[in-house]
């Protein structure tokens, strides 16, 4: 967060893509922690801010924006996964904040998932 490591995976750590969620979901335990980190406030322009929020994935990093993790009034938009530990340490979920900015390739086949950065702004109409 922001250049900052709240969470180094030095027990393990498990990613969840769901397309049926809008916001990111982290494990119970890192929550707050998290919350903290991020911190986002409206500036004097009454422009959100706030730091990024990097997943380093060892060869490649996501990377969210304070746009793509806050919500309209500039609130964190982070939820608390609640799964049992220890099989579950470390987990995170990435819903719509995520895939609004990165490309997902899916490989049942291989059981692979591959992310790609969008270099436009996508437009839905």
């Amino acid at each position: 967060v922001g250049g900052r490591t709240v969470h180094d995976c030095s027990r393990g750590c498990h990613g969840i893509v769901d397309t049926g969620v809008s916001h990111l979901g982290v494990q119970a335990s890192l929550h707050s922690e998290l919350l903290s980190a991020l911190s986002p406030a409206r500036a004097a322009s009454g422009a959100c801010q706030g730091p990024d929020l990097t997943f380093d994935l060892g060869g490649f990093a996501l990377t969210l924006s304070v746009g793509d993790y806050t919500d309209a009034e500039c609130g964190a938009q982070v939820g608390s996964l609640e799964l049992e530990e220890p099989e579950f340490v470390g987990a995170f979920a990435f819903g719509a904040g995520l895939l609004r900015r990165y490309y997902a390739a899916f490989d049942w086949e291989q059981r692979r998932l591959a992310f790609a950065r969008m270099t436009e702004a996508v437009v839905v109409v």
